[in-house]
C-alpha cells in the first residue's frame, strides 16, 4: 500500500474513534444537527450571565483611566498655582495698603 494511502486509512480509524467516544460520552459531534439545540442553550446561557454582569457593573465603581488620572492632576496643579496666585495678589495689596487699580 503506498503512503498516502496510510494517511487515510489513520483518518478514517481517528474519525471512528471520535464517532464512538462522543456515543459513549453522550456528547455531540461538532458539525452535527444536535449541535443547534447545545447553541442555543449556550447562547441563553450567555445572556443570562452578562444580564447578571450589567446589574453587576452599575454597582461596582469604576477604576480611573491612566488618562482621567493625568487630567485629574493636572487640575490640582492648576487649583494649586491659581490659590498660590491669589494669595500673592492679596498679599501684595495688603502690603500696598488701600487698594488701587491697576492699569496693565
Amino acid at each position: 500500500m503506498p503512503w498516502f494511502a496510510w494517511i487515510a486509512v489513520v483518518g478514517i480509524v481517528v474519525w471512528g474513534l471520535l464517532a464512538l467516544v462522543a456515543m459513549i460520552t453522550g456528547r455531540t459531534m461538532p458539525g452535527s444537527e444536535d449541535s443547534s439545540e447545545d447553541i442555543e442553550e449556550l447562547q441563553q446561557r450567555i445572556q443570562e450571565l452578562e444580564s447578571q454582569l450589567g446589574a453587576a457593573d452599575s454597582q461596582t465603581p469604576q477604576i480611573p483611566t491612566r488618562r482621567e488620572e493625568n487630567l485629574t492632576a493636572e487640575d490640582r496643579w492648576r487649583l494649586d498655582m491659581l490659590e498660590a496666585r491669589l494669595e500673592n495678589l492679596e498679599k501684595d495689596r495688603d502690603d500696598d495698603g488701600p487698594a488701587r487699580p491697576h492699569s496693565t
